[in-house]
């Protein structure tokens, strides 16, 4: 079958899915998604995919939510060292693209503990940086700031120092250039921000998202490079940005195969980064998003409807860095968030950071 009817087919299968049962109350998406969610909770029970390194008692503080740990086989494994004490772990896998096994790095939203670790990975990679959350969202720290705010100061972390040089303000997200210097050298590094995209939801611009995403790859200057990818947890955001690019990359190239399938697509990012694309709506996301660039006309109307607007939380000003404990709330169970506190110690002064707020 040739690309223009794999497309056709593929379309037809949306659209089928997008009607449901109504009769019978049925939610097709609903129902795959439940589908993947088993796959992975036998992942999880049988450690078919083992976890081995992030389980490790050094590492345990490094991971920002206990249930969401890099598997061993796809973990990316740092060679840079900056001190004696710099290990290779870092909560990060990579995935696959369409040229080859390391297309993404998918992360979590760096911690106070591990920012070192996330620019010593940037650094080594000389990538691409897409954020797709907030440093806060519903009152809760989400990712630790790496990177300085417009015409502030420059942060130190380490032996990394970052300098803001200019943004791009666009609909729901920026383009930051970040000036990025280590042992006397200096590189120029692009961080695309999304900042509208509510934490196990959709966008509420279905074309900011997608404008993004297609704009990514321009400022990546080697397809063999990884784009790093992280929200909060990096499985739920970054996983249907990952998804969303490498489906886009095929159409671009003529090269989706026959037996195109969204769900196979996500069970095999599944088996590279635990929980990839988190939610059904993530995963209806997805499936929209192919459609933007294979559909014509009524047909393309007809499924891309607009989701339902969801306002975005306000962006909380946090209290100023305490020496007492603080609870985040950090357990996740099933592909949700529940609440079991995890005891986060908060210092005003930590790997030399010089910190912005």
């Amino acid at each position: 079958m040739d690309q223009a009817g794999i497309l056709r087919k593929f379309i037809q299968g949306v659209k089928a899915m997008s009607e449901g049962d109504e009769e019978r109350g049925e939610d097709n998406f609903g129902n795959d998604f439940m589908r993947l969610r088993r796959l992975s909770t036998k992942y999880r029970t049988e450690k078919i995919y083992p976890t081995n390194v992030g389980e490790r008692e050094e590492n345990v503080k490094k991971n920002r939510y206990k249930d969401i740990l890099p598997f061993d086989h796809s973990r990316v494994k740092l060679t840079l060292k900056t001190t004696n004490q710099d290990t290779d772990y870092i909560n990060a896998n990579f995935i696959k693209g369409m040229d080859g096994p390391e297309a993404y790095i998918a992360t979590q939203g760096p911690l106070p503990n591990t920012v070192i670790d996330f620019w010593r990975m940037n650094w080594e990679y000389n990538i691409v940086i897409v954020m797709a959350c907030r440093e806060f969202e519903m009152g809760r720290k989400k990712c630790e700031r790496y990177f300085p705010q417009e015409g502030g100061e420059p942060m130190n972390f380490g032996p990394f120092r970052i300098s803001w040089e200019s943004e791009q303000a666009r609909t729901d997200y920026c383009i930051r250039t970040l000036m990025v210097e280590y042992e006397n050298e200096t590189r120029r590094i692009t961080q695309f921000h999304y900042t509208n995209w509510p934490d196990h939801d959709v966008p509420s611009s279905f074309d900011s998202i997608l404008d993004m995403i297609g704009l990514m790859r321009e400022y990546q200057e080697n397809d063999d490079v990884p784009i790093c990818v992280h929200c909060s947890a990096g499985c739920g955001r970054t996983g249907a940005i990952c998804a969303i690019d490498y489906t886009w990359n095929l159409l671009k190239a003529g090269k989706i195969p026959e037996d195109f399938n969204v769900f196979r697509l996500i069970q095999e990012m599944r088996t590279q980064r635990h929980s990839a694309v988190q939610t059904k709506e993530q995963y209806e996301l997805v499936h929209r998003a192919i459609i933007v660039h294979t559909a014509e006309g009524d047909v393309k109307e007809e499924i891309l409807q607009p989701p339902e607007p969801h306002p975005v939380p306000p962006i909380l000003t946090p209290s100023p860095p305490s020496a007492f404990p603080t609870v985040t709330n950090v357990r996740q169970d099933n592909d949700r968030y529940h609440p079991k506190p995890l005891i986060h110690v908060l210092a005003t002064t930590q790997h030399n950071v010089t910190q912005v707020r």
